[in-house]
């Protein structure tokens, strides 16, 4: 309790107070006590004067007569006078005349000894006396006067007024220290009690519905300002606490609920199923062909577009429903109250219904779709986190099977699931075990059937056997990991391809490159590299890229494959004819190499037109022609007829693993040649 008074504002002010006043009062006690002194002094000065002056001839007769009776009487009429406390008549400094000193009681001692200090340089007043005449006083001397004062009489008066003063003074400070404490805490600590209270019961969470009024009377002053101050702090944490929550909870782009709000809502609403025993349907959204839109229209349209997309999420959907961003160009949709499941696919629908009409911004006409994954409580899982896994399992599904299509989530997709995660751990692993592999595909001259080349191919050969590249590559894609398998493809095929150039001559080299590969600004440089590393020349590596992703690199003008071009490269389009191509951009492109895929070979000899069309496009941009999935010779005969410049597929030969490539191609070669 004495800890908490001595850390009280009103106490420390108090204290001070009293002490303020007790230091004012002593300096005014003690100008008090000077004045008195002052004047006591003087009083004293002037009472011996006196009593000298009255004695003066009296006693000078006495000396000049040497009249002891005369003395005396003169001495006792003296001492009759309180203040006087002994008497000298002296004809000289050894020969007294009469002198007595009046015994002084004990009980003044006290006041005695004050009075010596004060008055001590008064105590005794002495005159020479000279013999009388009626012109004046004339030397010699005829004897000497002494009076000594009863210094406790004369001291009396002073020492009361003293004493009275100081003790008045003190009571005086104390009462004036104990008014202004008071009034320090009427009119200051009081009101920042109040203050304090009203700060304390401050709400955090809502600061503005919680004011602080203005203490009474303080409406003006110092007080009155702080209180104001106080509000307007509170005002702005109101609102930047608003724009945290905004932060914190919303996506800045749509203005939807993000992952934290969504996951929040997601264990309410699981809450509330639980209660009401009613079902909850999670909806996982993914935009199909998003990234394209991103790549070829840049990323403030795609900005708009899912802004747009996100407006009609939100004027699909009932008020009771949820629908946020993930991130991304992922959503996600809580569909509460859900009895049946066709409840959910009636919701789904609606949205990919909604989706489907076409988005106009700023004159490009977008068709945007979705694939959804759909998951229920209780069935496929009974808290947040299994029912949002099922859902996105569930989305997976849907993609794969298509665009603009839901899935609904069931057991045999967590099994695939968790499949694709096994299969992701263990590429991550694979190059450090020495599992991957380049399998080679010849290119052959369809008339001679002279080998013109090869394209290298990635293998991935486990334990269990040989892993089919559509099981692996995309995971490869979706996971990154692509990245470094293909700098491991593209050393490694232009070590093998210089190898063989050193025994068997010049052989071009063809390998795929992904899409995430010609995203990295640093991709020249690694070219670069391997081409040194290994000794080839430059023009003996061809780098194969989708339609679609040259498609893609027109929004920087091929900046990239321009650079590629520079260092020396070929350049080849792989399955021409099954992206988005635009002619315009076709001429613009730094090519070296057109591919026919092997959909539009299947149906040669019979329906060549697009074929034909694509071999007349090349010829004429003065391009190398490569049909891909020759299996006939009426295939073969067809491309000879048309002046193709390269076949590959099975009807030469399957991919094969270099040393049985070398043995059957480059050996024979050689063979054939000498």
């Amino acid at each position: 309790m004495l800890k908490g008074l001595g850390n009280s504002l009103a106490a420390r002010q108090a204290a001070r107070a009293v002490l303020a006043a007790c230091i004012i009062g002593l300096f005014l006690s003690g100008l008090e006590v000077a004045w008195a002194t002052w004047r006591e002094r003087g009083k004293a000065s002037e009472l011996v004067e006196q009593m000298l002056d009255l004695m003066e001839g009296s006693a000078a007769a006495a000396a000049w007569n040497v009249d002891e009776a005369l003395a005396q009487q003169i001495g006792n009429s003296a001492l009759s006078i309180g203040a006087i406390a002994g008497i000298e008549i002296r004809i000289s400094d050894d020969q007294p005349l009469w002198a007595h000193h009046r015994a002084l009681p004990a009980s003044t001692a006290g006041n005695s000894t004050i009075g010596r200090l004060v008055f001590g340089d008064l105590a005794r007043g002495t005159r020479i006396l000279y013999r009388p005449q009626d012109d004046g006083r004339e030397k010699p001397p005829i004897g000497l006067l002494r009076i000594d004062l009863d210094m406790a009489l004369v001291s009396a008066d002073y020492i009361a007024f003293v004493g009275s003063s100081l003790l008045g003074g003190l009571v005086r400070n104390i009462l004036l220290g104990l008014m202004l404490t008071w009034v320090f805490h009427r009119f200051l600590t009081r009101p920042l009690v109040e203050l304090e209270q009203a700060v304390a019961g401050i709400d955090p969470d809502n600061p503005r519905d919680t004011r602080v009024t203005v203490p009474p009377g303080h409406e003006r002053d110092e007080l009155g300002r702080l209180t104001q101050r106080i509000n307007e702090t509170l005002d702005k944490l109101d609102e930047s606490q608003g724009q945290l929550r905004q932060l914190a909870t919303r996506d800045p782009l749509t203005e939807l609920p993000n992952r934290a709000l969504l996951l929040e809502r997601l264990e309410h609403a699981l809450s509330r199923a639980r209660r009401t025993k009613r079902g909850l349907a999670v909806l996982f959204l993914d935009l199909d062909r998003f990234k394209h839109v991103n790549d070829s229209l840049g990323h403030d349209m795609g900005d708009r577009m899912l802004q747009g997309i996100a407006q009609r999420l939100a004027e699909t959907l009932r008020h009771s429903d949820t629908v946020g961003r993930l991130g991304g160009d992922e959503f996600l949709v809580l569909v509460e109250e859900v009895r049946e499941p066709k409840e959910a696919i009636q919701v789904a629908d609606r949205i990919l219904a909604t989706l489907a009409r076409p988005l106009d911004l700023d004159g490009h006409q977008l068709h945007p779709s979705a694939s959804i994954g759909i998951s229920l409580w209780p069935s496929d899982g009974q808290d947040a986190r299994q029912i949002l896994r099922c859902a996105d399992v569930a989305m997976y599904a849907a993609k794969a099977a298509g665009t603009g299509c839901w899935r609904m989530f069931s057991a045999e997709m967590s099994e695939q699931a968790m499949s694709r995660l096994r299969t992701e751990a263990r590429l991550r692993a694979a190059e450090l075990r020495g599992e991957f592999e380049l399998f080679y595909q010849p290119k052959m001259d369809p008339r001679s059937l002279l080998l013109r080349g090869a394209e290298a191919l990635l293998r991935w050969k486990t334990d269990e056997g040989y892993v089919a590249p559509g099981d692996f590559i995309p995971v490869a894609e979706e996971t990154g990991l692509i990245g470094p398998i293909g700098d491991w493809v593209l050393g490694e095929a232009c070590r093998q391809a210089a190898a063989w150039r050193r025994q068997h001559g010049d052989l071009p080299v063809a390998i795929n490159v992904s899409p995430r590969q010609l995203a990295d600004a640093d991709f020249p440089n690694r070219v670069r590299v391997a081409l040194a590393k290994s000794g080839l020349p430059a023009h003996l590596l061809t780098l194969e890229i989708t339609e679609t992703v040259a498609m893609t690199a027109a929004t920087g003008d091929f900046a990239m494959l321009r650079v590629l071009r520079d260092i020396g490269v070929g350049m080849a389009i792989d399955d021409f004819g099954t992206g988005y191509s635009s002619l315009s951009h076709l001429r613009r492109i730094p090519l070296t190499v057109l591919k026919i895929d092997r959909g539009f070979m299947q149906t040669v000899p019979h329906d060549v037109a697009i074929p034909a069309t694509i071999l007349e496009l090349g010829q004429r941009l003065g391009l190398e022609i490569v049909a891909e999935g020759v299996e006939t010779e009426p295939q073969r005969d067809w491309l000879c007829d048309m002046g193709c410049q390269t076949i590959q597929g099975f009807l030469i030969s399957r991919p094969l693993p270099a040393a049985e490539f070398e043995d059957r191609f480059l050996v024979e070669r050689a063979r054939a040649a000498g």
